[in-house]
């Protein structure tokens, strides 16, 4: 079960947290289950449908990032639960923000355990999965969903001076 109150190393131990959170989100919204796995690897995500990353930022006491790696038929399967509609009617600015939203939310509760003041920042969403990011990786779980890769990343930054 996930600490309620937010702790000055709120990191640690974030890949546990992370997952918990995965699973939460997904199962609440989407009714989808999510998996955690020891190893996939990144030729699940070369896929030709393409892969959508959504990130957002922390700021405040501690800094860093989420990015959330979905290929783009998982993007469509959460956007179909997530619209309520079939898949033909989903379009691309729909994937985007499925994927947007499910970052947001990730990253909204991971704030409620960091320690005050925690600022976050609206998501982005690009296509692809080489993205640069400010910081060091210092968790990264691999999931699967509905037989497809999941990634998530969170990233540390250093505090500007």
């Amino acid at each position: 079960m996930l600490s309620i109150t937010p702790s000055q190393n709120a990191v640690a131990g974030s890949a546990n947290a992370l997952f918990e959170l995965a699973e939460s989100i997904w199962h609440s919204l989407l009714d989808l289950d999510v998996l955690r796995v020891a190893d996939w690897s990144t030729d699940d995500l070369a896929e030709e449908s393409g892969v959508l990353t959504g990130c957002v930022h922390f700021d405040g006491h501690w800094q860093g990032s989420v990015i959330l790696i979905c290929p783009k038929p998982l993007a469509l399967q959460t956007a179909v639960a997530m619209f309520k509609t079939a898949p033909t009617d989903i379009t691309e600015n729909e994937l985007q923000d499925t994927i947007g939203e499910l970052t947001h939310v990730l990253g909204g509760n991971l704030k409620s355990l960091l320690p005050a003041p925690c600022h976050l920042s609206p998501p982005s969403v690009m296509e692809g999965y080489n993205i640069r990011m400010e910081g060091q990786a210092i968790e990264r779980i691999l999931l699967r969903c509905a037989g497809q890769p999941l990634q998530i990343i969170l990233f540390e930054r250093e505090k500007k001076r």
